[in-house]
């Protein structure tokens, strides 16, 4: 690994970057870590989003190609930009940089997190409005965003309640992922 290390993250699906670019924009933008390089790419095959097993299912093999040719491109580590974690233990086989799920990364940050935790799945989530979310969240003192896409709730969410503590899946797998790089 050199100085700055090179960290991929994995949309797993076939949307096309023009419908996705400027929210992974400003997802690099909000993820920016000084001295680490984020890039980001998507599979371009299987599902074009990812909501059941079934989809996460097809997405895998797509997500394990584009972790493979990563690997030999020298990223120091991926990270799968899906809850589902599509892929990830596949892949995990075949290199030897850390591959991180968002959503096992997710469920390890909710473990040891302030109690209690709230998580909002990804369903939720697109079909709530903030005054909804907000009521839903008054005894909380964790929200745990249980979908990839979301980021702009946490930005709302430390607004309304400062001492609420968010976990955005990506950022928690950021996280991870630099404590496997021994990056501060």
């Amino acid at each position: 690994m050199t100085d700055q290390p090179r960290i991929l993250f994995v949309g797993p699906t076939s949307e096309p970057w023009t419908s996705i670019a400027d929210d992974v924009e400003a997802d690099l933008a909000r993820l920016a870590r000084p001295g680490v390089e984020l890039t980001y790419r998507v599979t371009g095959d299987g599902p074009a989003e990812i909501h059941n097993a079934h989809d996460a299912r097809a997405a895998a093999p797509f997500v394990v190609t584009t972790i493979t040719h990563a690997a030999d491109e020298g990223f120091d580590a991926v990270i799968v930009d899906c809850t589902a974690d599509p892929g990830v233990a596949a892949a995990r086989e075949l290199v030897d940089i850390p591959v991180v799920g968002a959503g096992e990364a997710l469920r390890s940050a909710m473990a040891a997190a302030r109690q209690p935790v709230v998580e909002l799945t990804g369903d939720e989530l697109r079909g709530m409005d903030v005054p909804a979310l907000v009521a839903g969240l008054r005894d909380a003192r964790t929200v745990a965003l249980g979908g990839t896409g979301f980021s702009h709730f946490v930005e709302i969410l430390a607004a309304i309640n400062p001492k609420l503590v968010v976990l955005d899946p990506l950022s928690v797998a950021l996280d991870s992922c630099l404590a496997q790089l021994g990056h501060d």
